[in-house]
């Protein structure tokens, strides 16, 4: 099964560019264009991974981060960060708030995918969605 990919992105030309890159590396993938759409699709699709900006309108990156980790079921959801804001401050402050991975932009493609699938190999099953779930007892 492929793995789903939730892009969070208000900047269309960027939104567009991720949703292809990693089509084409094999991942399904749905985009929001701001943070509330992006949590109204965690909760009707969930993914597998959540890759977002920090800086939008309606509801910025950190505000969709906080919702997914407070959320039992959401908080296992690996969560990756790529942004414009590139200081230390600002990358320290993503990672404090519980982000996997923090990107900045512009990103290079090998990076992106590199941090994407290892991000996926190492993150935790949902509750009873593990491999010992299918077994018969």
């Amino acid at each position: 099964m492929r793995k789903r990919i939730l892009i969070i992105e208000d900047e269309p030309p960027i939104r567009t560019y991720l949703e292809k890159l990693l089509q084409r590396a094999g991942y399904d993938t749905s985009a929001a264009p701001d943070g509330e759409a992006g949590l109204r699709l965690v909760r009707s699709l969930p993914p597998d991974l959540v890759v977002c900006d920090v800086v939008m309108p309606k509801l910025n990156g950190y505000g969709v981060l906080d919702a997914l980790r407070r959320d039992s079921s959401t908080a296992h959801i690996p969560f990756v960060f790529l942004s414009c804001k590139t200081s230390q401050e600002d990358i320290k402050q993503g990672l404090s708030l519980g982000c996997n991975a923090y990107l900045t932009q512009p990103v290079d493609q090998t990076e992106l995918l590199t941090t994407v699938a290892t991000q996926l190999a190492d993150s935790p099953s949902p509750p009873g969605k593990g491999p010992l779930s299918l077994l018969p007892f």
